[in-house]
C-alpha cells in the first residue's frame, strides 16, 4: 500500500511517466533494419502485422497508468523504473506473433479449406498486445521452466522474453520473420497442435542462437523434407516436427550436421523421399547427444512415390540412443543387433521378420520396455531373454508367428517378483498365453490394445526428475477456488475452498507435497475438450468416464476421462513434461478438479488401479485403500491435532513414513503383505468410520442413541 499511494504522488506530479510514442516508433524502425530479411517498409503499410504490433506497442508502453501499476506490482524495480530499447524490442517482437497468427488466413488454409471456413482467433489470447508487462502474456515466460529458482529470479528482472508456449491454442497465420529479434534470449517455442497454422521460410533460424526447444508438430510449416537450415540451431536439445509439412524430401544431413546438443527428435508422421544407400543420414546417427528417437508411422517413397523398405540396421550404430519408437513404419529383414545403451525399443506392424535372437545376442544389451506386436518374427523365444533383459517392464509380442507354446520361464519369474521391479505387462497370442497354469500373460491378442492404438505418445522431456516419488501436480495447473475463480496450483493454501465436482467445493486440509523448488517430471494430458492439460506425476491417479481412478501413467488417446460437469472428455494426446514445483493439495473427498478434470488426491502403485500381491489381485483399488488409511489424519485434523510439517523433499511426514512404510510391505512375501495390510485397513476402516460420525449430525445422532439405548439397558441387567 505504501508502494502504490507513493507511485500514485509521483504520477500525479508527473515524476513518473512512460517513454514516449517517438521513442517507441524510432525504436522500431530501427530494430526492423537491423536484420536484413524483415521488410522495412512493412510498418508503413497501416494493415500489415509489423504496423499493428508497432500500433500496440506505441499504445501499451506509453501509458503512464499501466507503468505505474507495474510499478506498484513490482517494487523491485524500483520507483524510477521506465521501459527501455529491451522492452520495446521484446513487446514488438512478441506482438507481431499475435497479429501474424490471429484469425488470419495462409496458403494451407487456402490450400485445403473452402471458401466459407471460419477463421478463428486464438482460444486464449489474455493480455496479450494490452499489457505493456509482455512477461504475464498469456504463453510468455521471461525465465526458462526447467532452471533453478535462483536462475529464475535472475531470468526474470532481466525481462527478456525465453518461452514462448502457444501449444493449441487455434494459431493461424504464418510464423513472423520478426521473431529473430528475440534470438538472443529466446530458448523455447512451442507450437504444437496449431494445425492451420503455416511457415515455410526459414531464414530465421540463422538468429536464433539461444533456442533449446523447438515444437511444431501437428501444424503446417512446410519444407521439402527436414531442410538444411535446421543446423543453424546449434543450441537446440529437442526437436518436434511430426505430422507437418516438413515432408516430401530428404532427410538432410546437413540439417544435422552441427546439433551437438540434440537429444530429442519426435519426426513421426511423415512421408520422406528415398536417398540412394542412405535413407537416414550419418549426420543423424552419429548424434552422441541423441538419447530419443520416435520416427513412427513414417514413409519413405521413391520417384514413383512407391513405398520403399530399408533394414532397420542405422539404430546399431546409434550407440547413446535410450528410447526409439519406429511403430508402423515399414522396414525390411529382421531386428538387428541393438545398442547397450538402448531401454526402450517399439516396432509395431513394421514388416519386421525373422527370429529375437539378436535380442539376446546384442553387446550389454538390457531392455525394460519392449513392443513387438503385429510383425511376421518366428522361431522360439530364447529360454534367457528374462535373464538377458532383467529389468523388464513391459513386453509385448502378439500378433507373430512364434514357434514357442509360452513364454520362458526367465520372463514369467519377472511377472511374479514380488518387488517394485516386477514386469507388469505381458502380451501374447492364445499360443504364447493359452496354458493356463503356466501362462504369465497380462493379457492375450486384442485384449493389450496394441492392435487399434499402439504405444504411449511420445515424451518430450529428459530431465532427471529431483523429487522422492510422485504424488504431485506441477505448479502450471489451475483450480477453482470458491469466490476466487482459478488459482495456479502454486498459489493455494490450507483452508482455500476448492472445486471437488460439479457445484462442490471443499477446504484443502492438508497438502501431500509441496515443493516450490523442485524440478518434476510430469504427463501433460490434452483432450478435445478442455481449454488447459492437466499436469501430473505418472503415478496420480485421474477419473475416467466411469467413475474409476486409474494412474496418469495408463491414460492413451481415445480414453475418456471425467469433467468436473460429469460429462467426459476425449484424450487427444500426451505428452511427458518437466515443471518446476511440485503440489499436493488434500482434500476430505479424496479428490480435486484440476483444469477442469477430475483427479485424486492420491497415487497408485505398481502402476495398477487395484492392489497386488503376488499372482492375486484384489478388488480394493488404490484410491478406496488411500482413502481408508488418510482417514486417520482426516480425524486429526477435525479433532484440531493435524499439524503441518514437511520433509526436506516437500513430502508430509502425514504420508512420508506410510509411504515407505507400505512400499516395504509390498516388497514382503504374500502371506506377510495380506496380513499386514488387511490388519492396518482394519484399523483405519475404524477411522474411518468415526470420522464420518463426527461430519454427519444424523449420523452422530444416531450412533449417540443407538450407544445410550445399549447402555441402559446393561444398567437395567445389572439393577436386575
Amino acid at each position: 500500500m505504501k508502494n502504490a499511494c507513493i507511485t500514485s504522488f509521483l504520477l500525479s506530479i508527473g515524476a513518473v511517466g512512460a517513454i514516449d510514442s517517438n521513442f517507441v516508433e524510432d525504436t522500431i524502425r530501427e530494430l526492423q533494419g537491423t536484420i536484413s530479411y524483415l521488410d522495412q517498409g512493412a510498418l508503413n503499410d497501416g494493415a500489415s502485422y509489423q504496423s499493428k504490433a508497432m500500433n500496440a506497442a506505441k499504445t501499451a508502453l506509453t501509458d503512464s497508468a499501466k507503468l505505474a501499476s507495474f510499478i506498484d506490482e513490482n517494487p523491485s524495480f524500483g520507483s524510477n523504473f521506465d521501459w527501455d530499447e529491451k522492452h520495446v524490442k521484446n513487446f514488438y517482437g512478441a506482438a507481431t506473433i499475435f497479429y501474424s497468427t490471429n484469425g488470419v488466413s495462409n496458403d494451407i488454409i487456402e490450400e485445403l479449406e473452402d471458401d466459407d471456413f471460419e477463421l478463428s482467433g486464438w482460444t486464449n489470447q489474455e493480455d496479450w498486445t494490452t499489457n505493456p508487462d509482455y512477461c504475464s502474456w498469456f504463453g510468455i515466460k521471461c525465465f526458462l521452466n526447467i532452471d533453478t529458482t535462483e536462475a529464475i529470479a535472475e531470468q526474470t528482472r532481466e525481462q527478456n522474453i525465453i518461452e514462448i508456449e502457444l501449444f493449441n491454442n487455434t494459431l493461424m497465420g504464418t510464423w513472423p520473420l520478426e521473431i529473430a529479434l528475440l534470438g538472443e534470449s529466446l530458448a523455447t517455442i512451442d507450437l504444437y497442435d496449431n494445425f492451420h497454422h503455416y511457415m515455410e521460410d526459414f531464414t530465421w533460424f540463422q538468429d536464433m542462437g539461444e533456442l533449446q526447444y523447438l515444437y511444431f508438430g501437428t501444424t503446417s510449416w512446410r519444407a521439402d523434407g527436414i531442410p538444411s537450415e535446421l543446423n543453424e540451431l546449434t543450441k537446440l536439445r529437442q526437436l518436434d516436427c511430426s505430422y507437418t509439412y516438413w515432408s516430401d524430401g530428404a532427410i538432410s544431413g546437413e540439417a544435422f550436421a552441427d546439433l551437438d546438443e540434440l537429444e530429442y527428435i519426435d519426426m513421426g508422421d511423415n512421408i520422406y523421399t528415398e536417398v540412394s544407400g542412405q535413407n537416414v543420414p550419418d549426420e543423424l546417427r552419429d548424434l552422441d547427444s541423441l538419447i530419443r528417437l520416435y520416427f513412427d508411422n513414417v514413409r519413405f517413397i521413391n520417384e514413383e512415390r512407391d513405398d520403399v523398405r530399408f533394414p532397420l540396421d542405422f539404430i546399431t550404430e546409434m550407440d547413446s540412443i535410450i528410447e526409439a519408437w519406429f511403430d508402423f513404419t515399414k522396414f525390411e529383414g529382421s531386428i538387428p543387433k541393438l545398442p547397450s545403451t538402448l531401454k526402450s525399443f517399439s516396432c509395431l506392424f513394421c514388416g519386421l521378420s525373422g527370429n529375437l535372437d539378436n535380442l539376446v545376442e546384442s553387446d550389454d544389451l538390457s531392455l525394460d520396455r519392449l513392443w513387438l506386436t503385429g510383425n511376421s518374427l518366428t522361431g522360439t523365444i530364447p529360454d534367457d531373454f528374462g535373464d538377458v533383459h532383467n529389468n523388464m517392464r513391459i513386453i509385448f509380442l502378439e500378433g507373430n508367428d512364434f514357434s514357442s507354446s509360452k513364454f520362458p520361464e526367465s520372463i514369467c519369474d519377472q511377472v511374479t517378483a514380488a518387488d517394485s521391479n516386477a514386469l507388469v505387462n505381458v502380451g501374447g497370442d492364445e499360443e504364447l498365453c493359452n496354458d493356463i497354469l503356466n501362462s504369465c500373460c497380462t493379457c492375450i491378442g486384442m485384449d493389450c490394445g496394441n492392435m487399434p492404438d499402439p504405444t504411449p505418445a511420445p515424451t518430450v522431456n529428459s530431465p532427471q526428475p529431483d523429487i522422492p516419488f510422485g504424488i504431485c501436480f506441477s505448479g502450471d495447473n489451475s483450480v477453482t477456488v470458491e469466490n476466487v475463480g482459478a488459482v495456479k496450483m502454486s498459489e493455494l493454501s490450507i483452508g482455500d475452498m476448492v472445486l471437488v465436482g460439479e457445484n462442490q467445493y471443499e477446504p484443502i486440509y492438508s497438502f501431500g507435497h509441496k515443493n516450490d523448488n523442485a524440478s518434476a517430471e510430469y504427463i501433460k494430458i490434452s483432450t478435445y475438450t478442455t481449454k488447459n492439460p492437466i499436469e501430473l506425476s505418472a503415478a496420480h491417479m485421474i477419473s475416467t468416464e466411469d467413475d474409476r481412478f486409474v494412474p496418469a501413467s495408463s491414460i492413451k488417446k481415445g480414453d475418456m476421462i471425467q469433467l468436473a460437469t460429469g460429462e467426459s472428455a476425449t484424450v487427444k494426446n500426451t505428452k511427458t513434461v518437466t515443471r518446476e514445483g511440485a503440489y499436493a493439495p488434500f482434500t476430505s473427498s479424496g479428490k480435486l478438479v484440476v483444469n477442469d478434470v477430475v483427479a485424486s488426491n492420491y497415487i497408485a502403485y505398481q502402476g495398477s488401479e487395484y492392489l497386488k500381491i503376488g499372482e492375486m489381485q484384489f478388488s480394493l483399488s488404490y484410491q478406496w485403500i488411500a482413502h481408508t488409511f488418510n482417514s486417520a489424519h482426516r480425524l486429526a485434523v477435525l479433532m484440531g491435532c493435524g499439524s503441518e510439517s514437511y520433509t526436506a523433499e516437500g513430502v508430509s511426514q502425514w504420508v512420508d513414513m506410510p509411504h515407505k512404510l507400505f512400499q516395504w510391505v509390498l516388497e514382503q512375501n504374500a502371506f506377510v503383505s495380506i496380513s499386514m495390510i488387511f490388519a492396518s485397513l482394519a484399523f483405519f476402516m475404524l477411522t474411518s468410520f468415526i470420522e464420518q460420525v463426527l461430519m454427519n449430525p444424523v449420523l452422530m445422532t444416531a450412533v449417540f442413541g443407538m450407544s445410550t439405548v445399549i447402555a441402559y439397558k446393561k444398567i437395567g441387567r445389572k439393577q436386575n
